[in-house]
């Protein structure tokens, strides 16, 4: 009888202990483990960007938890060796107005960085480098070859007297280059021949008894910072190294060279 009775009890006390037990199931728990995408549409190499602009750092940047506010943007000069903090905690809009820096630079590169509410990130540069650079001359315009005596190629020009943005403007020179085949557009066939700092024309003496033919291009050109003329006398100390236009761009660090024609 009494252990019937204690039975009772304990069946009483545990059926009493589950009522007061609830349950309850939690929405899942999500480990996001997966870094945003991010992709940088400009400037991501080769653009020509001009001290004085404004120009737009446009990028598409996606995540299922991304963060507001958390895209970081940075500038470099030198390629990429040091970067200068641009904008922080910006909202993921796709485009940020920047002012270029007063700074040339050929060498130029942007870096992106984004996150999401994990602590995943992304961060990209600039595929390659861009240039910034005062804005150039115009290209010289009526460029004539004179032929008439038979003996001595005379290429004149008009002058150049405004910018790509038709701002006044005078050159400090124009460099004359020649090209014995008829390649105009590849600027790799293009050798240095002179420059010319007082007037718009210089005289190739005596090639028409030297050449079938030849033919020429005129670019005038902004030193601001001496380094063309650097390179312009180092091309008249050494007239047979056939420099090409190539050439004079790459060792162009950070002069802004000008229209062509």
């Amino acid at each position: 009888m009494k252990t019937a009775m204690l039975t009772s009890i304990l069946f009483l006390f545990a059926t009493g202990l589950l009522a007061l037990i609830g349950y309850g199931t939690s929405a899942p728990v999500v480990n996001d483990t997966v870094d945003p995408s991010l992709s940088i549409l400009a400037p991501n190499g080769g653009e020509a960007w001009y001290i004085g602009d404004t120009n737009y750092i446009t990028w598409t940047a996606s995540d299922t938890n991304l963060s507001p506010n958390s895209v970081y943007l940075w500038y470099s000069m030198n390629g990429g060796t040091n970067y200068v903090l641009l904008a922080e905690a910006i909202a993921n809009s796709g485009s940020y107005p920047w002012e270029m820096p007063s700074t040339q630079s050929y060498n130029a590169r942007v870096r992106i960085n984004v996150s999401d509410s994990f602590g995943n990130f992304t961060q990209k540069a600039s595929a390659s480098t861009f240039t910034i650079t005062y804005v150039p001359p115009q290209a010289p315009t009526g460029v004539n070859i004179n032929t008439s005596n038979g003996i001595d190629a005379v290429i004149s020009w008009q002058p150049v007297t405004q910018t790509i943005y038709n701002t006044p403007i005078t050159p400090d020179g124009y460099i004359v280059l020649y090209n014995e085949s008829p390649y105009e557009q590849d600027e790799h066939f293009y050798y240095y021949l002179w420059d010319v700092t007082s007037g718009t024309s210089f005289t190739h003496g005596g090639v028409m008894r030297r050449r079938g033919e030849m033919f020429y291009r005129v670019v005038a050109y902004k030193d601001y910072d001496g380094r063309m003329a650097d390179i312009l006398s180092a091309a008249r100390a050494n007239p047979e190294s056939k420099l090409s236009l190539t050439d004079i761009k790459q060792a162009l660090v950070s002069a802004a060279i000008g229209g062509e024609k």
